[in-house]
């Protein structure tokens, strides 16, 4: 595999050309990081953030370039760099061109955005952020752009058969998102800011009850809004519960049964 190759397969995206790749070290602590330059494919130049549509450049000075972080080659952080040109929708104005490998007006790749978004609906925030070492705050973030991008996903006709369904705060304050996730391959296929009864039936009213049917196993914890919305939009599909909150609440049990046995104990004066 060559670098080019490497490069789009990390970005999930094919249409550029890497002019290239190093090892420096970073402004800030001085640790290495990796660094590949690219430039995109001439079809791909000079598109509209909003609305993706070719225009004119605009005002566009060489040497004005920008860095996003993607995800880490091994313990290294991996960042994407390209000039920044400027272009001229008829519709929207003047803005910085499209950058396909990242939401507009983010400093981060979009798979790496998503990659935090899908960790952040499975792990509480402190973890993600020093998993990925960012601040605590880029994590919501990131997951508010996810969420306001939704709509640039494929829309799925076909639904898996084994989904995962969860709910997490991502914010101060309490903000949840809730989540839909294919268990076959990992992917999010469906997120919407809140949760409850309400947010979640957004996702099955989605679709037809015959697409509904292919789902045959719905994953999540014993929140009763989710049987509900299960009972009635897929009834023949199997509830189960996920592992996580079954260790977790096995070991609430066994920790109040400690507590009533050294209760017990002190009671009656025994050791």
């Amino acid at each position: 595999m060559n670098i080019d190759d490497l490069v789009k397969t990390i970005i999930q995206y094919e249409k550029i050309k890497v002019t290239d790749f190093r090892l420096e070290k970073s402004l800030y602590n001085e640790e290495e990081i990796f660094v590949a330059t690219v430039v995109l494919d001439e079809d791909e130049k000079y598109r509209c953030p909003i609305c993706r549509m070719k225009c004119e450049k605009y005002g566009y000075k060489e040497g004005r370039n920008k860095w996003w972080r993607s995800l880490d080659l091994g313990k290294n952080k991996f960042y994407l760099e390209s000039e920044l040109a400027r272009c001229k929708c008829p519709e929207h104005g003047v803005h910085i061109q499209k950058m396909p490998w990242a939401l507009h007006n983010s400093d981060y790749t979009y798979i790496f955005e998503l990659r935090v978004a899908y960790l952040a609906a499975k792990s509480p925030t402190s973890l993600v952020s020093k998993q990925f070492r960012i601040k605590w705050d880029t994590v919501g973030n990131c997951v508010n752009r996810i969420q306001n991008s939704i709509k640039e996903f494929a829309e799925i006709t076909v639904l898996p058969s084994k989904i995962a369904i969860d709910e997490t705060s991502y914010k101060k304050g309490y903000k949840y998102i809730t989540t839909v996730q294919n268990l076959e391959n990992g992917e999010i296929i469906w997120a919407n800011e809140g949760y409850g009864k309400e947010v979640l039936k957004q996702f099955f009213k989605k679709y037809t009850s015959e697409q509904l049917a292919a789902i045959e196993y719905v994953v999540a914890d014993g929140a009763k809004y989710i049987t509900d919305c299960v009972e009635e939009y897929c009834p023949k599909a199997k509830r189960c519960i996920d592992p996580y909150h079954v260790v977790q609440w096995a070991n609430e049990e066994l920790d109040n049964a400690r507590k009533r046995l050294a209760s017990d104990l002190k009671k009656n004066d025994l050791h």
